[in-house]
């Protein structure tokens, strides 16, 4: 792909030279031979049309490309396969990063997600076409949450308590699909619910505070509550954002984190509530 890109810029670095050298040659013409000039100016302006018509075929030919792959990605099912690669690992800083709108993508995790979505199926893709589709996701999201916030009431995390707040969850995953179990109390041992759908037995545990962030003991906490559960997963939902070492653990553990962007989406997508 890089050298395919580089003969392209090659291409155009000398179609950019010729360029240069027929509008001096022409400027030499019209003020020695204007019967030349014309001729040249007719077979330049043909030759530059015959350049132009292939690009515009080679770019339909690219987006038709593009198309495709997004039509391929949901024909093998894998839009919860990009999403939770754009929430779980979309949080990257420093060098060896992608980066769009808000999100970094460590380059060396994505050649590992294209390893997995070849595996399911979706062929000999490459980086670019994988910026492409996240790209295209992230889109989509901010779309739903632009759309949201202009056509919809609007409601308020702020109003909330912890149980009104977990209520909320089991609502949202009700419409998702999914089976749940209200565990929030005393003796929860770190769980506030479980939810359950085909193979999936996931732990949640809600922290719905308004004025500090969320660390490493909801991490730890929902760690230990996936084993006591006997969940195959486990999630932290929190409204405000997840400390540095909240976010290092949670890797290191597996343990899902969806702040309050993702949440945002996911309330405007399956419940039609738009949620600051």
């Amino acid at each position: 792909m890089a050298k395919k890109k580089e003969l392209i810029d090659e291409f155009l670095d000398t179609l950019s030279v010729i360029i240069v050298i027929y509008v001096i040659y022409l400027l030499l013409l019209w003020f020695t031979n204007r019967e030349e000039f014309l001729k040249l100016l007719l077979v330049g302006l043909a030759f530059f049309a015959v350049i132009l018509l292939i690009l515009f075929y080679r770019k339909k030919l690219i987006i038709a490309k593009k198309e495709k792959l997004i039509e391929d990605v949901i024909n093998l099912g894998l839009n919860d396969d990009i999403n939770n690669f754009i929430n779980r690992s979309g949080k990257e800083k420093g060098k060896g990063v992608w980066q769009y709108m808000d999100y970094g993508f460590n380059i060396d995790r994505m050649r590992i997600f294209i390893k997995t979505l070849t595996e399911k199926g979706l062929k000999n893709k490459q980086i670019d076409d994988l910026k492409y589709i996240i790209k295209r996701f992230i889109d989509d999201k901010e779309e739903i949450l632009l759309k949201g916030s202009l056509n919809s009431k609007q409601y308020n995390f702020s109003s909330l308590g912890g149980n009104d707040f977990e209520l909320l969850l089991i609502k949202l995953y009700e419409a998702m699909g999914y089976l749940v179990q209200h565990l929030g109390g005393n003796g929860d041992q770190g769980a506030d619910l479980i939810i359950v759908k085909n193979e999936q037995r996931i732990l949640i545990q809600a922290k719905c505070y308004k004025t500090w962030g969320i660390g490493n003991a909801a991490v730890q906490q929902a760690t230990a509550a996936k084993t006591h559960y006997d969940c195959n997963k486990a999630m932290v939902i929190g409204i405000p954002y997840f400390t540095k070492e909240a976010q290092q653990l949670a890797k290191t553990n597996g343990v899902d984190l969806v702040g309050k962007k993702e949440l945002q989406t996911l309330l405007l997508s399956y419940l039609k509530e738009s949620w600051i």
